[in-house]
């Protein structure tokens, strides 16, 4: 069913204007800079998506899917005040049947020259601060360097980000040479960040595109892969929960102890913050007397236990579809994402930058899936 007829043309185009106006907020924030009328360029982009979804296919089930997500995210809205699940939706329907090369590529390029400015910026003092010497929660003072960035976690976040668009778009013309160049990169960045989230996610981005290229056949094609993805999800999603619920300093064996001071401290900050008492089934609950990391403990925080089951259930079912389809790179990208939320709450769905979370994107492209349309970038050979 389509609602808008006879606009096949200029229905993606909407689109990319629409995925222009969130990339280019994204750059523009990784800073120190605001951009001028911010709202209302959101709010425009919120309006072309949902034109676009108008002028677009669907079948009745996925109307009806979307027409219930819709009714959810209202909620949102309207009870917590909060528009980005709503502007998720549109955004991830909207990209149904759109070549989303085009969009990645721009992407790609407008992350990159961000990645180069800043940092140059910085340096020339016009930006943020280059470094910062303190104690980062390691029990020891150190100096990590930001090169204008919010933090040194999110300069190391953004090289995931490109890496992870890199293989999306080159997976089947990249070769050693290019992986042993994006690892170089990734130790030398990691030398001057010391962020171990940020080296984690994009050494395992890099890991999952080389048994793409190099063994595929004995790796992504096995449904094994996918299944040890979901048990690793459920270890995540377990060890949040108890987290939450038990004092690491008196409660936690010699194994949690030792993984909260290798996640430096992120399982206590998830205890102290968000006390798991204190939530509610829909709305914001916790205490929130320290700022909490894990994304997913912050996503019960931030918006109750439905919506929380509820995103849980969107991973699984991203998982799902990677497995159906054997695409080992769209499950890389998901499961980076997994593993960043447990350690970052910067990319998780209550964060202004909404295309950081590239389990949207991958839902973008998936929602492509059942598309004959020419230019699909995640089937063997289109790249």
């Amino acid at each position: 069913m389509q609602i808008i007829k006879k606009c096949d043309k200029a229905a993606p185009i909407l689109f990319y204007i629409a995925m222009l106006i969130h990339t280019l907020i994204m750059c523009v924030e990784f800073g120190v800079w605001d951009v001028p009328y911010r709202g209302r360029l959101l709010q425009l982009a919120f309006v072309l998506c949902v034109v676009k979804i108008l002028m677009t296919r669907y079948e009745i089930a996925q109307w009806i899917t979307m027409i219930l997500l819709g009714i959810m995210g209202s909620i949102t809205y309207v009870y917590m005040d909060d528009k980005y699940m709503l502007y998720v939706i549109v955004l991830i329907f909207a990209a149904k049947s759109v070549d989303m090369k085009p969009a990645l590529q721009a992407m790609l390029v407008a992350v990159i020259a961000a990645f180069i400015i800043i940092p140059v910026l910085s340096l020339a003092g016009i930006g943020g601060i280059s470094s910062e010497t303190r104690d980062f929660g390691r029990n020891i003072v150190e100096t990590r360097y930001q090169f204008g960035f919010s933090h040194a976690n999110n300069v190391h976040g953004t090289l995931w980000y490109i890496l992870a668009l890199v293989i999306l778009l080159f997976k089947d013309r990249l070769g050693v040479i290019g992986y042993i160049v994006m690892t170089l990169i990734n130790v030398l960045l990691f030398y001057f960040t010391a962020s171990k989230a940020g080296f984690a996610v994009a050494m395992l981005v890099i890991i999952g595109g080389i048994a793409y290229r190099y063994a595929d056949r004995w790796i992504w094609q096995k449904l094994y892969s996918y299944i040890l993805g979901v048990c690793a999800f459920a270890g995540i999603i377990v060890l949040t929960l108890v987290s939450m619920k038990v004092d690491c300093f008196s409660g936690y064996g010699p194994i949690l102890k030792k993984l909260d001071s290798f996640m430096t401290g992120r399982l206590m900050l998830a205890y102290q913050s968000a006390y798991i008492y204190d939530m509610k089934l829909i709305g914001p609950g916790g205490t929130h007397k320290y700022p909490v990391d894990n994304g997913f403990a912050a996503l019960i925080a931030d918006y109750g236990w439905i919506l929380w089951g509820i995103y849980l259930i969107f991973i699984l079912y991203l998982i799902y579809m990677t497995a159906k389809n054997k695409d080992g790179i769209l499950f890389t990208v998901i499961f980076t994402c997994i593993l960043y939320t447990l350690m970052e709450k910067t990319y998780t769905l209550n964060d202004a930058y909404i295309l950081g979370n590239l389990s949207y994107i991958a839902a973008m492209l998936l929602i492509n899936s059942s598309n004959n349309i020419k230019g699909k970038i995640w089937e063997k050979g289109q790249s």
